[in-house]
């Protein structure tokens, strides 16, 4: 039985991203969120415990940025429900049997803090770092990034922000040019080249969990509310034969 609509698929495929809402249980949910403060270490009713910036996270000197580190919490991988992986494949297309839930995912957790709202600059993801991330363009993967919500969020709380459509105007400029473009790095920095338009804060509730398409532009920004937003991070990835690649393609 599908769980994906037609309205969904479409919103995907144009816009880049997809926003879905009820395919985690209630009880799921809060027991993965538990299991985040716990692995935090932190009290969600003492604020004075949220500035014990993991020693495990990447990015412990930025408390603008989200903090990340890898969670093999079994509580918080039972949020990739069946209906999770059934939603991956009807909107990439790929057999649901390939699809398989993440034993590790990577937090994102958005801390408050203080000054003006903003977001950051757009990027792709693996198209930030040129060290880190050298990843070719081409043969281009059927790849779903994804942002699960543990938390409530709000206008200027750490949402993540898009640029609806932005992957096709980024994968047109890869496909006209190959040697210009040949690693994800040289496309996000050509991002702009194009015009992407204006972008949209995501707000999620506790329980979604954002789709978006490998040159979706998005940007983490600024929780200058009174509370987390947690949330964690996985990516699906296929590379499927050039002839398959087309009867799949996204865009």
């Amino acid at each position: 039985m599908g769980v994906m609509t037609d309205e969904q698929k479409k919103h995907f495929r144009e816009a880049g991203y997809l926003l879905a809402s009820g395919l985690i249980p209630e009880h799921v949910v809060r027991k993965a969120e538990d299991a985040m403060w716990a692995a935090l270490e932190m009290d969600r009713d003492d604020s004075e415990t949220w500035g014990r910036v993991s020693v495990h996270a990447i990015n412990q000197q930025r408390r603008a940025s989200p903090e990340n580190r890898m969670l093999r919490s079994p509580d918080i991988l039972a949020c990739y429900t069946d209906d999770i992986l059934i939603a991956v494949s009807e909107l990439t297309g790929v057999d649901r049997e390939e699809i398989h839930a993440p034993t590790q995912v990577m937090t994102q957790n958005a801390f408050p803090t203080e000054g003006e709202w903003s977001h950051l600059k757009p990027h792709l993801d693996g198209g930030s770092d040129p060290v880190k991330y050298n990843r070719p363009t081409f043969p281009i993967p059927i790849l779903v990034h994804s942002i699960l919500y543990l938390s409530d969020t709000a206008p200027h709380g750490g949402c993540t922000f898009g640029w609806p459509g932005s992957h096709q105007k980024l994968q047109g400029i890869a496909e006209d040019n190959p040697e210009k473009y040949p690693y994800l790095w040289d496309v996000n920095s050509g991002k702009d080249t194009v015009a992407i338009g204006e972008g949209v804060e995501l707000v999620a509730k506790r329980g979604d969990i954002l789709f978006y398409q490998n040159f979706f532009l998005h940007a983490g920004s600024k929780n200058i509310n009174d509370y987390p937003r947690l949330a964690c991070r996985n990516t699906w990835k296929w590379m499927p034969e050039a002839s398959v690649f087309k009867e799949q393609k996204f865009r």
